[in-house]
Order: structure tokens, then C-alpha cells, then sequence
């Protein structure tokens, strides 16, 4: 901070000395800054590339934040969003980055940024003084904006296209009649398919709409990835690349792996017991002993062995040996994972290429000695080497443990080879260097038993490393289908209560923590709620597949942290089920409430919905014993939603006027959909016979002339609204994705289990290929540790499936192509002629050509 001070003390005067009163550092290469104007003082943060020079026109980027990072503290729009790729990549970026932040939080959450909103009015005001205080490069400025930002940055780019160079819309939406506006600008959308906050339609309409109007747009659509999209988009070295140049748009984004960020700090503000539970059948740990290999840490077969001894005796001398300076490194070539019996897991390491080297070798007599160079020893070359292990899982200060049984570690004479000592020193008569190094070699060889000990001794060293990575499962996807607000989502870990193992799996119980809103401000105290009630019982019907339980009744916790928060609530104009605005219109609600009609000429009406209790949800028993593996029921029961109705005369504040306060009660089936094969959805039923109670009163100090109040019209034109939303988009459908373990997966089959949890059964996806064309395929596969199998002939209209939980490689064996390929664990392949024409090919199914289950 100090050097870029200097530099601009040499710049100019003047302008030094506005850095030295509105410039403070706060993280490497961010400065925070401060714009004053009639309102106050407003902070907000430059992001300054290492390599900036003052003079050398420098590409800016404008950052428009999320409803999250609304605030008046200047730091929090560069912790979500660009601001942590950009510290990842540090003097590579060779942009700066604005971050204004948003101080309207008690408004609506998609409108502080649309153009003449005094937000963005200031955003654009400081973009102008960035552009005074740093040598800024006009003819690339490029603005980017997602989820609120995104909805900002459409309409400032609607409004000032003159300004951009490029717009980046991350998880926004926008108004159609943008189109015309921003047609001729450089435009980059992008949309999780999975987002469950802002609808995908809202993309799609802009797209089109700007493609309608002759506009260049590029659209990727994030099959993946959810609302909060960064690492796929800002983690994406395409896009952080185009913002030096936004000129010319990229038509794809790069295939590099995504650039890594530490996450957010996880503060926990509530704590639910027993919420979760896993099953992990021997059928689900076989798919994992598959992927194990890649989870493991490249140093686990990395170490030191303690010094050897021995002693010999040769030509009637006695002699003592030391072996010392002795490492290891090996490779993992496979796992096997089991669970046998009570209280016992077996585990098997596939040791390939595990070199020994002993540094040096000391032989000492009583005048006779030698000393030799290093030594290698290795095992596992021509076939792996099994390190066996028993050993009983336990769960301990919320992580789980494993207690070694025994361990088994046995080398063949074949699989096991020693070089000669790079050199040998003797002392000594008699003493030669060749019969030194010939016995050291023997001697090493007679030694397999000792080293089998030492390999042996070091199996709790290794289960220690194996606990390291043993976290609790990410139940976010999860809940994001059974949450039905479309607001903060929340974020969510899990941590171990208690563990039990069979002969057919390992049975696990979790509790569930949930993230304070803001990590900056942590809560008092950690809360601590009852217990959700899942037990081991509930895990018995896993059987050997990978079953997740989840109760329920946690919903109501992680509700009451966000009403906490004073996130529970939103503007009927920011719902996505865009009928609620009736609510905020004046003339719809003089019909329900006469005293409005009253009030002056220009007087504005704002309605919010509110949660002024949490969301019970609980897993009622059916009665008949009957379960239908594909749909369970659940009742909802949300106590109390407040409609807050305030106005505002012109030149006022916002007054509370009415609260109408509601009561819903619903009964739904959620029930496991089939998409495609490789896709699946929870899909939310809400059934006949909903309950919607309510009634209104005036706010204190509203002083209606009129008291008439129609609560039960209100009531009835809510209920209209609420089935509108919970009949379609994000309250209806969710996507689950597949349990992926590296190159293999398990995927949502059904839905068991007995009440009051509801328990998801993922099982290994069959790895399918249909034949479209007009001839027969024949073909040959093989897995990782198989010979090629086949051949096997697939006839034209027939679909060929295979349950194994491991990618193929498969080859064609006849036609006019020989092409070889990996089919993914649980894909869907299509073999027939291109599009473009041509011979027939194996390429992967798309959504309009992949046949359901």
C-alpha cells in the first residue's frame, strides 16, 4: 500500500492527498476507499493489480453484489463473488475491480442496483471518481453483477450501454425491453440450472429477447451448479480473462480445472443433533473403494522408518549392522473397503512401486569395518501388495476414528528385489568390498520378514492420515429441494454422533450445524436444538446400498436462525411467483382494506411477507404400512406468515399500516422423479384440501377512519397466489444430484424408510448404450483392474446396460469406425449416424434423446 502511495505522491499532489484520508489497506492488493457525497461518507473497495502503472490505461471492472452483502461496512462485497478468485490469482489479474456496496437493506432485494436507485446512482458516481484517482482505460470497462447485482447490472447496462465494453450477468434477470438497449454491447449470461432462488425463465427471457433483437450473447446454462455459480464462473480462467479485454466474447468457457479458493469461514449459529443419518451398504463402499485411490493424500505412503539392527558373524568375526537414514514412497493402486461384522471394518491397501531406501549401512567389528552408500528395496512391482487392516470405527469430539484390530502385510519372494549399495568403504585385512556388498544385498533379502513388520508397524500411522479425510457428507443439495423459500439459502455441515457396523455396511448418525448469515459478525452463543430424532434403527432397512436419512423437524431450527437474522423476510415484488405484486398495488388493496382509499394523491404501498415463527415440517405415518419407494408424504406447517403492509406519503418515511397474519398447513408428496436416465428430481405434490387461515388488523398508529377489514378476501387471494407458486418452478422441482465418489457415483433410486424420517436409497446408475442406427455394434469393454471383455454385439433399437460403479473404456470392435472411449459410471451413450451425417459413432445422450427410466 505504502508503494502505490509513493507512486502517486510522484503522480500528483492533489491526489495524494486523498489517498492519505480515504485510503486504508485491508488484504493483499484491495485498498478500501470512501465517497463522499450529500448523504455521508460511503465506503467501498479497488481491487489494484500488482502490475498497475499510472499512466498505462488499465482495464476496470464494475462489481455489483448480492443481497447478502448489503451493508455499510465496505469489505463484504469483495469476500463473495469475484473479490476471493481475484486474492487466488494476485499478480496474474491485470484489472481493477470496483466494489460498491449496496446500503439499502430494509428495501426490496433485486432493485438497489437498477438504474436511478440511489445504490446504483453512486456506484456509477464512483466508478467516475476510480476513473479520476487511477489511469482507467474507457474503452474497456466491463460491469458484472450477479444475483441482485446481476438484475442491476441489465439494467445499468440498459441504461448507460455508452459506458461498457462487456456486461457479465451472473443469476439475474431483467426486463425484456432491455433488449434494444444492449444488443450492441458484448453480453456473457450465465445460470445455474439448479438455482432455486432466482428461476432459470428469468435468464432464458433476456437471452431470447436480446437474441430477438439481433444482439450478441453468449449463454451458459450451468447444468451443476446453483445460485451461487463463482466456481464455475469466477473460478473459470475464461471468464477472468475476458475482463481484460471484454470486447470480443469467448464462445466457451475454458476446460481447465476450476481455480481453487478457500471457503467462507463456517460460523456456527445453531446446532441440530441427530438431524442426519447414513448407510453405507458394502454395495455403496465397493463404488467407493473404486474412487478411494484419488481421495487419498499423495503423502500417505510417504515416511521415515526407524534404524534397523542385527548382527552376523563371517569368518569367525562378529560383526553388528546398522541400517540407518531408511524412507518410503509407494503408490496406492487400489482399496477394498468392507464392513465385516459388529464393530468391524476391513480395509485393504493395494501397494504398487513402494521403494524402501536405506541411506546407509554400517558394519562394525573389532577391527574390521565397512561402510556402504544407499540401498533400495522394491515391493509391489510386479503386482500390488496388500497391507490388510481390521479395525472398529468410533466416533470422537464429533469426528470419526478408527481403532486398529490387526494389521497383515505379507510379501512374496517375487515381488521383492534389492539393488546393490551405490558404493562400499572397508577397513580392515581381508575385508573386500565385493563380499561387503554381496552380504549386505543377501542380508536385505533375508530381511523381508522385518520389513513386512516394519510395514505392519506402520498401519496406525496410516489409519491416522485415512481419519484426516473422513468428513461428515454435504446434505445441502438435499435440503435445497425440500426448501421452499425463495430467499437465503442456508449453509449447512454435518458433524459424527455415533457409528455401527454389520456384515453388510456401516450405519452412521449425524447432527447438523447451521452457518451464521453473516461470518463477520458471529452469534452470542451457539443454540443448541432438541434432537431431530434419527437413530441407528432408522439405517437397518439400508441394507447394502447408500441410504440418507434426514429428518424433517430440523427445518424448524434452521428457519428460526434466518427470522433471527431478519432474513425470513422479502417484498411480494422480489417473490418469483410474480402474482403476489397485487399485494403492493394500492387500487387491489383499497378493495380489501376501504380506509386506504383515504390517503393522499402519490402515497406508495409496500407489502412484505414475513416468517414471525419458523417452518415445522414432519414425515407423517401413513397408517398402512405401505410404502411407495418413489413418493412420501410430508406435512408443512408454517404457524405464521405476516403480510406487513406499510405506506409512504410523498417526502415520508414508511409508516406500518396492517399486518394480515396467516396460518398455512399443508400436506405434500414429495415424490422421487425419473427426468432422464442419468437425472433426478424431487418433485413436490402439494396436495387437495391445504388449510390458509388468517386475519388483519391495523398497524398501531395507522388511525383508519374506516375500520373495515376483509380478511377473509385476503385470505382467499393469497391462497390463489400460493397455489400459482407451489405449482410450478422452484417450489414444485428440485434436481438431486448423484453422490459422486471421484469417477464413480451412486444415484437416487427411491425413497424408504420408516416415519418420522425421510430416507433417500442411492444406488449404482447402470452405465447404458442404445443402438439408433440401422446395423448391429459390436464393441469390447473392460473396467480398471479387468481384462477387455466381449465381443459383444448390440442389435439396432436394443439397449445394451451395465451395473458396475467404476467408468468403462469401451472399444468398437466392428464398422466403419474403431473408436475407443471412457463411458462415465451411470452415463447414457448413444450409438448412431451424426446429425451432420456421416457413419454411425458412440456419443453421449442429450436431454431430447435420453430415454427415462
Amino acid at each position: 500500500m505504502q508503494t502505490i502511495i509513493r507512486r502517486f505522491v510522484a503522480f500528483t499532489a492533489t491526489l495524494s492527498a486523498v489517498l492519505a484520508v480515504s485510503t486504508t489497506g485491508f488484504a493483499q492488493q484491495f485498498v478500501q476507499k470512501t465517497y463522499q457525497d450529500a448523504q455521508g461518507v460511503h465506503k467501498y473497495a479497488v481491487f489494484i493489480p500488482a502490475r498497475y502503472q499510472p499512466g498505462r490505461p488499465t482495464p476496470t471492472v464494475l462489481f455489483l453484489h448480492g443481497a447478502g452483502e448489503r451493508g455499510t461496512d465496505g469489505q463484504k462485497p469483495t469476500l463473495v463473488g469475484i473479490g476471493p478468485y481475484l486474492k487466488a490469482k494476485g499478480s496474474s489479474i491485470p484489472y481493477l475491480v470496483i466494489f460498491p456496496q449496496a446500503e439499502e437493506t430494509q428495501g426490496r432485494a433485486l432493485t438497489p442496483w437498477l438504474a436511478g436507485e440511489p445504490d446504483a446512482e453512486r456506484a456509477l458516481k464512483i466508478l467516475d471518481e476510480v476513473s479520476k484517482q487511477f489511469t482507467v482505460d474507457k474503452q474497456r470497462v466491463s460491469l458484472a453483477g450477479w444475483s441482485m447485482g446481476g438484475y442491476g447490472a441489465w439494467s445499468l447496462a440498459a441504461a448507460h450501454p455508452e459506458r461498457w465494453a462487456g456486461v457479465a450477468i451472473l443469476s439475474g434477470g431483467g426486463d425484456p425491453k432491455f433488449a434494444a438497449a444492449v444488443k450492441s454491447l458484448p453480453l456473457w449470461v450465465f445460470h445455474g440450472y439448479r438455482d432455486h432462488l432466482v428461476p432459470l425463465k428469468e435468464a432464458h427471457q433476456m437471452v431470447t429477447a436480446v437474441k430477438d433483437a439481433g444482439g450478441d450473447i453468449v449463454y451458459n446454462e450451468l447444468p451443476d451448479a446453483g445460485h451461487d455459480l463463482f466456481a464455475e464462473t469466477f473460478g473459470n480462467e475464461a471468464l477472468l480473462n475476458w475482463f481484460a479485454d471484454p470486447r470480443k466474447l469467448p464462445r466457451t468457457l475454458s476446460k481447465s480445472p476450476p481455480i481453487k479458493v478457500p471457503s467462507p469461514p463456517f460460523v456456527p449459529a445453531v446446532r441440530i443433533p441427530n438431524s442426519v443419518g447414513i448407510r453405507l451398504g458394502n454395495t455403496a463402499l465397493d463404488a467407493l473403494s473404486y474412487a478411494a485411490p484419488s481421495y487419498v493424500p499423495p503423502n500417505l505412503l510417504t515416511g521415515r522408518i526407524n534404524d534397523m539392527f542385527d548382527s552376523t558373524t563371517a569368518q569367525g568375526r562378529n560383526f553388528s549392522v546398522q541400517f540407518t537414514g531408511i524412507s518410503y514412497s509407494g503408490q496406492l493402486g487400489r482399496v477394498e473397503i468392507r464392513a465385516t461384522g459388529k464393530d468391524r471394518v476391513h480395509l485393504a491397501l493395494g501397494l504398487r512401486n513402494v521403494f524402501i531406501t536405506v541411506g546407509g549401512t554400517y558394519v562394525t567389528g573389532q577391527r574390521h569395518s565397512a561402510q556402504a552408500g544407499p540401498v533400495t528395496i522394491g515391493i509391489g512391482q510386479a503386482r500390488p501388495v496388500y497391507l490388510s487392516m481390521d479395525a472398529t470405527p468410533y466416533v470422537e469430539n464429533g469426528k470419526l476414528r478408527m481403532r486398529l484390530i490387526q494389521a497383515n502385510f505379507s510379501i512374496s519372494p517375487d515381488n521383492y528385489s534389492v539393488s546393490a549399495p551405490a558404493g562400499v568403504w572397508v577397513r580392515g585385512l581381508g575385508m573386500r568390498e565385493d563380499v561387503v556388498s554381496n552380504g549386505i544385498v543377501s542380508g536385505l533379502y533375508g530381511a523381508r520378514p522385518r520389513v513386512e513388520n516394519e510395514v505392519r508397524n506402520i498401519a496406525p500411522t496410516i489409519l491416522r492420515q485415512l481419519e484426516d479425510n473422513l468428513v461428515a457428507s454435504d446434505i445441502g443439495p438435499i435440503v435445497a429441494g425440500l426448501w421452499p423459500f425463495p430467499v437465503y439459502q442456508p449453509r449447512l455441515r454435518t458433524y459424527f454422533e455415533q457409528v455401527s457396523t454389520d456384515e453388510n455396511g456401516v450405519s452412521v448418525v449425524m447432527g447438523v450445524e447451521a452457518a451464521a448469515v453473516d461470518p463477520t459478525v458471529p452469534p452470542k452463543k451457539l443454540v443448541t436444538s432438541p434432537s431431530a430424532g434419527v437413530t441407528l434403527d432408522h439405517l437397518k432397512s439400508g441394507g447394502t446400498s447408500l441410504g440418507v436419512a434426514l429428518a424433517p423437524q430440523l427445518m424448524g431450527p434452521i428457519t428460526q436462525s434466518l427470522i433471527d437474522a431478519g432474513l425470513a423476510q422479502l417484498d411480494v415484488l422480489d417473490l418469483p411467483e410474480k402474482s403476489f405484486g397485487r399485494f403492493s398495488d394500492r387500487e387491489f388493496l383499497e378493495g380489501l382494506l376501504p380506509d386506504m382509499k383515504r390517503l393522499e394523491a402519490g402515497t406508495e404501498v409496500r407489502t412484505r411477507v414475513a416468517l414471525a415463527a419458523p417452518l415445522l415440517v414432519d414425515r407423517p405415518d401413513n397408517g398402512n404400512g405401505q410404502e411407495d419407494p418413489l413418493a412420501v408424504p410430508l406435512h408443512f406447517k408454517l404457524p405464521q406468515v405476516a403480510m406487513q403492509i406499510a405506506t409512504r406519503s410523498p417526502n415520508k418515511k414508511w409508516e406500518p399500516y396492517a399486518q394480515f397474519d396467516l396460518m398455512i398447513d399443508e400436506l405434500v408428496t414429495v415424490g422421487l422423479k425419473k427426468v432422464t436416465h442419468e437425472r433426478r428430481a424431487l418433485e413436490m405434490q402439494w396436495q387437495e384440501g391445504r388449510s390458509i387461515t388468517g386475519k388483519g388488523a391495523f398497524a398501531p398508529g395507522a388511525n383508519p377512519t374506516d375500520t373495515t377489514i376483509k380478511s377473509d378476501e385476503f385470505v382467499a387471494a393469497f391462497k390463489e397466489n400460493w397455489q400459482a407458486w407451489t405449482g410450478s418452478g422452484p417450489a414444485a422441482t428440485a434436481t438431486v444430484p448423484d453422490v459422486e465418489f471421484s469417477t464413480t457415483k451412486l444415484r437416487l433410486q427411491q425413497l424408504s424408510g420408516p416415519a418420522p424420517v425421510l430416507t433417500g436409497v442411492f444406488e449404482i446408475p447402470g452405465t447404458r448404450i442404445t443402438n439408433f442406427s440401422d446395423a448391429p455394434l459390436v464393441y469390447e469393454i473392460r473396467g480398471p483392474y479387468t481384462v477387455w471383455g466381449g465381443p459383444y454385439t448390440l442389435e439396432p433399437g436394443k439397449t445394451h446396460e451395465y451395473d458396475f460403479p467404476h467408468p468403462l473404456t469401451y472399444r468398437q470392435s466392428s464398422g466403419p469406425t474403431r473408436d475407443n472411449f471412457t463411458l462415465v459410471a451411470g452415463s447414457y451413450s448413444i450409438y448412431g449416424p451424426p446429425k451432420k451425417g456421416g457413419p454411425p459413432r458412440l456419443y453421449a445422450a442429450t436431454a431430447s434423446n435420453d430415454g427415462q427410466d
